[in-house]
């Protein structure tokens, strides 16, 4: 080990950083370079340089380059990682369009989180399968909601706060202010079991829950590919993909056919199955005695509130279900849009979710304080997550 050094603890903290990103313990990294654990916390901390056998075990073991792992600054160390052939964190949607300050915040935020974590002894992972086979047709995308909330232990039932079974689930659900035309975005660590979801905070809540469930359809769709080194629909930018004769075409309730399905509408439709599950809707209408004719509009209102969705979803599922009559569809199809135009896409109030946005997030804040030894980093998180408006609301 080379003598104590503090003129190169970056690389202590570029090491703390790689290692909570995969929500590895101190314990685990020195298992895995076969490091005493004593050493290793040195290095981090800066109070020794590791040698140069240490420095390749760790840059193998880390998935991390020599340069990676030397960058002075905090903003060239974010860079080398998105910069990085393998990335820990990978995009489930395509990012071609996304400002690269963006995703310079959400990698961030990662590394804030993750931090929170370590210094709280809470580190995280997915406690449901993320590599569920499933056909790659509407029959499959029904059987993997299915099975995703059988994991999750909700089957049928009703859900008041998605937010919370997310994080339950070992999920980390972010809101910050994202551009208007990027309303969610959804990172993956395969290796290591996790999960970050970014949504922004400014759409309205019934929205905000079918983004969560959109990335999680887009997480299945990318362990799908990695298992099978193809994917099970079409990608998104596919010419083929506005031809109305695929294969993979879905039929309408009215015969007519949708497009086929690619993988930005196969995770849309995974989105609407899980949260609006045909045995759950059938269930909670045939126990009020519901026809098919007997829909109000208030009637409609409390029901679709139950599920958290937007009335607009809720009666297609109706229409798709055969559980309202069209005429009435398409009454209350045009009185919702004329809402929306008029309300900026807000749901009526009486019907609208309250979510608590960013509540774990903050709640590891608190916890992090109470560390005394960690007070100056914990400082410099609140500096991160302030700066990028992860505010609590």
């Amino acid at each position: 080990m080379i003598q104590k050094n503090t003129e190169l603890n970056f690389i202590g903290r570029n090491i703390r950083h790689l290692r909570r990103q995969r929500g590895w313990t101190i314990g685990r990294l020195a298992k895995e370079t076969g490091m005493a654990e004593i050493p290793l916390g040195r290095i981090e901390r800066g109070e020794n340089a590791p040698s140069a056998a240490a420095l390749f075990r760790l840059s193998k073991v880390l998935d991390a380059t020599i340069d990676t792992l030397f960058a002075e600054e905090q903003d060239t160390f974010v860079a080398r990682q998105m910069n990085a052939v393998k990335k820990l964190f990978v995009p489930t949607q395509p990012i071609d369009h996304i400002p690269p300050n963006i995703l310079t915040t959400t990698q961030e935020i990662i590394d804030a989180v993750c931090s929170l974590e370590d210094i709280c002894k809470a580190q995280k992972q997915a406690k449901i399968p993320l590599n569920i086979p499933f056909e790659s047709n509407l029959r499959g995308l029904q059987d993997l909601s299915e099975t995703a909330r059988n994991y999750m232990g909700i089957g049928n039932g009703i859900v008041f706060d998605y937010i919370e079974l997310f994080e339950a689930m070992g999920f980390r659900v972010v809101f910050l202010p994202l551009p208007r035309e990027t309303a969610s975005l959804t990172f993956y660590d395969m290796q290591n079991h996790n999960a970050f979801f970014f949504i922004r905070h400014r759409e309205n809540p019934e929205r905000q829950i079918f983004h969560l469930a959109y990335g999680l359809g887009r997480i299945f769709l990318l362990s799908w590919t990695n298992r099978m080194g193809r994917k099970p629909f079409l990608p998104d930018d596919d010419p083929t993909a506005v031809s109305l004769s695929d294969e993979l075409a879905v039929s309408k309730p009215s015969g007519e056919k949708e497009k086929p399905l690619t993988m930005h509408r196969a995770s849309r439709k995974f989105a609407a199955l899980f949260l609006m599950p045909e045995q759950a809707i059938r269930a909670t209408v045939n126990q009020l005695g519901i026809e098919n004719k007997q829909w109000s509009w208030e009637l409609l209102l409390r029901i679709k509130h139950r599920f958290g969705v937007s009335t607009e979803s809720f009666l297609f599922r109706l229409k798709e279900l055969d559980l309202i009559a069209p005429r009435l569809h398409d009454r209350f199809r045009k009185q919702i849009l004329a809402y929306y135009e008029a309300a900026d896409f807000t749901e009526p109030d009486a019907s609208r979710r309250i979510l608590n946005l960013n509540g774990r997030v903050w709640d590891l804040v608190l916890t992090a304080r109470q560390h005394p030894d960690a007070s100056a980093e914990v400082k410099q998180i609140e500096k991160i997550l302030n700066k990028w408006k992860v505010v609590m609301c």
